[in-house]
């Protein structure tokens, strides 16, 4: 894609319409604070909208959970800076169904004086196409085991056997599709999980980080407040007010 340069970023509606015609591809574009200014019809529709002017004005963090939304967001921010991100693999939620896996790029918007006024992203389905599919499918399988055994004693090399992998390609194809280790991505499952059990279970820490697979609550704690901001009790604390 040549660079996008627009007037202003109020100029993306009648700009983007031809990207109604591509039926597997999401498209949308954002201001510089990350509001949602235009979509076509299927990202509309993904969140569960049924008009373009319902999105507007929304971010990420109001159509998508929480750990999603951050990783986002990260996107976003290099692409505020000048960098085009291309055909990052990433989980997408939909309003009414399991998240599934994307393609995505996105780039700069500018305006006519050369500043960034926003970006521009589009997704397209990783099961939309084989040979979408095919470089992914190895990297598909070892994100799957590890979804199964996260809360297990689970290894980076125990994930690479499983998947007929050396852990230096494992530990790239993470690196480059996802921006994270195995050992990071485990990590991270295990905190979303351990957070859907303090908030909707009056299960005790301990009890929560065994669940999650941590050794103790001391080691849950530490990563719970790197990640989130705040300690397991305070963010109990903080949904029942």
């Amino acid at each position: 894609m040549t660079k996008i340069q627009l007037h202003s970023i109020e100029d993306v509606h009648n700009s983007f319409q031809l990207m109604e015609v591509f039926p597997d591809t999401h498209a949308w574009a954002k201001d510089r604070e990350g509001r949602f200014v235009h979509a076509n019809s299927l990202f509309v529709h993904r969140f569960g909208f049924d008009h373009i002017n319902e999105l507007r004005g929304k971010t990420d963090f109001d159509i998508a959970p929480a750990h999603m939304a951050e990783e986002y967001v990260k996107d976003d921010r290099q692409v505020l800076c000048g960098q085009i991100v291309t055909d990052r693999l990433e989980l997408i939620n939909k309003h009414d169904e399991a998240a599934s896996w994307f393609l995505t790029s996105k780039w700069p918007i500018y305006d006519f004086d050369n500043q960034i006024i926003g970006t521009f992203g589009t997704s397209r389905h990783l099961n939309t196409t084989e040979a979408a599919i095919t470089p992914f499918r190895d990297l598909n399988g070892s994100v799957e085991y590890i979804r199964r055994h996260f809360s297990g004693p689970i290894t980076v090399e125990e994930v690479a056997k499983a998947t007929h992998l050396s852990v230096s390609t494992l530990e790239r194809r993470f690196k480059k599709h996802l921006s994270k280790t195995p050992r990071h991505y485990i990590t991270e499952l295990r905190l979303d999980y351990a957070r859907k059990l303090l908030l909707e279970s009056s299960k005790s820490l301990a009890s929560i980080a065994q669940e999650a697979g941590f050794s103790d609550h001391s080691h849950l704690t530490r990563s719970y407040q790197k990640r989130f901001g705040l300690t397991p009790s305070n963010d109990r604390k903080r949904s029942v007010e």
